[in-house]
């Protein structure tokens, strides 16, 4: 059970809620549930909140780990990593930047 949508599903049976409940108490529309899980993929922050509602962490809903608590600092140590959106814009202008200063040298 590594897919997301596996886990997703396990756990909203576990909890005994709706996928439409799932998705209002994460925050995010339905058709956006049912694109996370018929895609397999997600923005992290979608999967935070769904992660937090149903009471597990981001690396098990990614099927990066069997242990559904784990604390920041472990979940950390999984490879993933929190960046505000603007951050992530911010060092792709300085990528471009940069790309732009190595082509004009050649």
């Amino acid at each position: 059970m590594n897919r997301i949508e596996d886990r997703i599903r396990v756990l909203v049976a576990e909890k005994g809620i709706t996928l439409l409940q799932l998705a209002t108490n994460s925050n995010i529309t339905e058709a956006t549930l049912h694109a996370i899980l018929n895609r397999n993929d997600a923005k992290y922050s979608q999967l935070q909140r769904i992660a937090s509602t149903l009471g597990v962490n981001v690396a098990y809903l990614a099927g990066e780990t069997s242990i559904k608590n784990m604390s920041a600092v472990q979940e950390a140590q999984t490879g993933y990593v929190v960046i505000k959106a603007d951050d992530v814009i911010e060092m792709q202008k300085k990528i471009i930047d940069l790309q732009g200063q190595l082509l004009q040298k050649l």
